[in-house]
């Protein structure tokens, strides 16, 4: 399978099949959530288990997350991805998120999950928890 094609399928699996998505991920994995502290979540977890223990945290959160409109382009640089997609949640107000995420592969496993999201969606679903630039707030 290429990269691009497991990208997509690893996406695809986050809050359904996690055994597939880390099964594919290096196990010294950077989850980077650069939007996250605005809503009282960590911005950046290293290694495989503790990424693992972080993400399933964020799911019971948002149960039922789907991932709606996958696109996924390769980027210049060797074994990177820019993905884009609309995380979908019927259980939080029909949640519809905007995301752009960026996957990087090493030895063709996943080693970078950086994830940014439309801050005003997350916002008003899950409320202002953190430092929140008043740029988002208005």
């Amino acid at each position: 399978m290429d990269l691009a094609q497991l990208a997509a399928e690893m996406q695809h699996s986050i809050g359904v099949d996690s055994d597939f998505f880390y099964a594919n991920s290096h196990p010294d994995l950077v989850v980077e959530l650069p939007y996250a502290p605005w809503v009282g979540r960590g911005e950046r977890v290293v290694g495989r288990e503790m990424s693992k223990a972080h993400m399933e945290e964020v799911g019971r959160s948002l149960p039922g997350l789907r991932f709606l409109d996958l696109r996924v382009t390769p980027l210049a640089e060797k074994d990177t991805f820019l993905l884009e997609y609309i995380g979908f949640c019927p259980a939080l107000d029909n949640y519809r998120l905007p995301y752009i995420c960026i996957y990087r592969f090493k030895d063709d496993k996943l080693i970078l999950f950086r994830e940014y999201w439309d801050t005003s969606e997350g916002l008003r679903v899950f409320g202002g928890k953190g430092n929140v630039p008043e740029s988002v707030t208005r």
